[in-house]
């Protein structure tokens, strides 16, 4: 029997969604890099505006996407997802192209905000369009090549943006994604083909409007706090919220299956771990590259961009080599192998030191700190995947949870005089944890529903991955206002005292979310 293939009309599907897929995360990674310098760009220095714009900037991107996300999905699910794909592409590249020509923060964040949304119409129909497009044996390689831009996204994004702000200006970090957008809408027309409606029930529109108001009443009420404007805004949101979940369980055709994540502990507990997750990890991208910036008086963006790709990194090791690697070694020899390059990572670490903060340098810090890291991890994925065989997903997650959390540990003990490599190390744990915790948790998550209920599943997902960096950029907003309030002349030392504010508030969401994680259950469909 000939083996089932992809055609070369399902490779260019599959290739122009991961063109598609890779616009958000290099967004989200791009930013934290350039943002410093698009803040200094536009006339601010250390302040209540640059903390204000600071914020928002993160905020609204996150804020439109959440809120969109679940009500746009729906709507392409009843007429076509191929329409809101293209549309949220095209959002995309006029959202970043808009931001690359403004001279104002007001003009940044409407186009923030564009991309939020083109971000949550394409990002909540690409997957459906490529499974649609193949038959069900050769859905995973399909997805797989789509979600290759993800991971592309991660890992250029840094060095491209570090590169382009140092040598061009932050304005090119934008500028360069609408001809990449414009490629992928150009192939979208004529090689996805037209889908049809797959849902023929009568669009929640009342639970739409219901979730719009009041997810955007409670974020902002949430990341403006401590204020009582805020709070007002916070508790309206939270009982409008109240009002559509209730509303939901008498809806024949709802818009989130309330009565799935009431009597499913397994996908409930899965998504209240991934959405925990976001909230601990997605801060730190920014404030990484801030606390380089105005502690270390790091102010070339390539320097950060470099010690932040470490992250990126590991994860592409993990997704792409990792697979192959495991595949022809035996257990023994595999932790044979993790542990001697755990030594030469760990080795080379300590041997560069702080020595410089020069590219070359860093970079070779960076090297090192990856092989450690992978060597770290094939120690223990051959326990996760060898010797636990039968081992539920759980194992896996905790164990990535576990490590996050040491590395938020690791960046709370650094301080001014801290080496350049303690913060490679942090990324090097954190993009360990994250290779590890990911896709277990996704597939516990697709493993507790049924067939039919795939596509909820996975939009579900998405929306607890936005509300966690939504909460995740609050938490930020609200220690800012507490910390940074005084003079600027103060601002380095309560700048650490704030970023030591947020570490421990994301160790004690980790915890809850090991908790979760190791009660989830077997993953199992109910």
């Amino acid at each position: 029997m000939s083996e089932l293939r992809l055609s070369p009309r399902q490779y260019i599907i599959a290739i122009t969604v991961a063109i598609a897929c890779f616009l958000p995360p290099f967004i989200g990674e791009a930013t934290n890099i350039a943002l410093p310098n698009m803040l200094t760009g536009l006339g601010l220095s250390l302040g209540p505006d640059y903390w204000s714009l600071y914020g928002w900037v993160l905020t609204v991107y996150l804020l439109t996407s959440t809120i969109f996300l679940i009500p746009a999905a729906r709507l392409a699910d009843k007429y076509s997802k191929k329409l809101f794909f293209c549309i949220g592409v095209l959002l995309l590249g006029f959202g970043s192209l808009g931001i690359g020509f403004s001279t104002t923060g007001e003009m940044v964040l409407i186009m923030r905000a564009i991309e939020g949304i083109g971000n949550a119409l394409m990002f909540g129909t690409a997957v459906a369009l490529v499974a649609s497009a193949v038959k069900v044996e050769l859905r995973g390689t399909a997805i797989g090549v789509a979600m290759t831009g993800v991971f592309m996204g991660q890992l250029a994004g840094p060095l491209l943006a570090g590169a382009l702000t140092d040598v061009v200006g932050w304005q090119a970090v934008y500028i360069v994604l609408c001809p990449i957008a414009l490629v992928s809408f150009i192939l979208a027309l004529p090689f996805i083909p037209k889908d049809e409606p797959t849902d023929k029930g009568k669009y929640d529109w009342i639970g739409a409007l219901l979730f719009i108001v009041g997810m955007s009443l409670a974020l902002y009420g949430f990341s403006k706090q401590p204020n009582t404007e805020a709070l007002f805004m916070l508790i309206a949101g939270i009982a409008l919220l109240g009002i559509f979940l209730f509303y939901e369980t008498k809806n024949k055709n709802p818009l989130i299956p309330v009565n799935l994540i009431l009597h499913n502990r397994a996908f409930t507990f899965n998504n209240g771990a991934n959405l925990l997750y976001y909230v601990a990890i997605y801060s730190m991208g920014s404030l990484v590259s801030l606390y380089m910036t105005n502690v270390w008086g790091i102010t070339d963006a390539l320097p950060r961009a470099i010690i932040v790709t470490t992250q990126g990194l590991i994860l592409v090791l993990f997704t792409i080599v990792a697979g192959k690697f495991y595949d022809h070694l035996l257990p023994k020899s595999l932790m044979a192998v993790g542990a001697v390059l755990t030594v030469i990572g760990t080795a080379g670490c300590f041997l560069v030191g702080s020595a410089s903060t020069e590219p070359m340098w860093l970079a070779a810090a960076v090297i090192f700190a990856s092989v450690a890291a992978f060597g770290v991890g094939s120690l223990i994925l051959t326990v996760i995947d060898r010797v636990m065989k039968n081992a539920p997903p759980k194992i896996a997650t905790t164990t990535g949870l576990v490590i996050i959390t040491i590395g938020m540990i690791v960046l709370f003990l650094c301080g001014e005089s801290v080496a350049v490599w303690s913060m490679i190390a942090v990324q090097a744990l954190f993009g360990l944890g994250i290779a590890i915790f990911v896709t277990p948790n996704s597939t516990a998550i697709m493993n507790s529903v049924t067939a039919a209920e795939y596509g909820m599943a996975s939009g579900t997902l998405s929306t607890t991955r936005m509300l966690g960096m939504a909460i995740s950029i609050g938490i930020v907003n609200i220690l800012k206002n507490v910390f940074l309030s005084g003079d600027a002349a103060g601002y380095s030392s309560a700048f650490l005292q704030m970023l030591d504010g947020v570490v421990i508030a994301s160790i004690v969401v980790l915890v809850v979310a090991i908790i979760l994680s190791w009660t989830a259950g077997n993953g199992k469909s109910a």
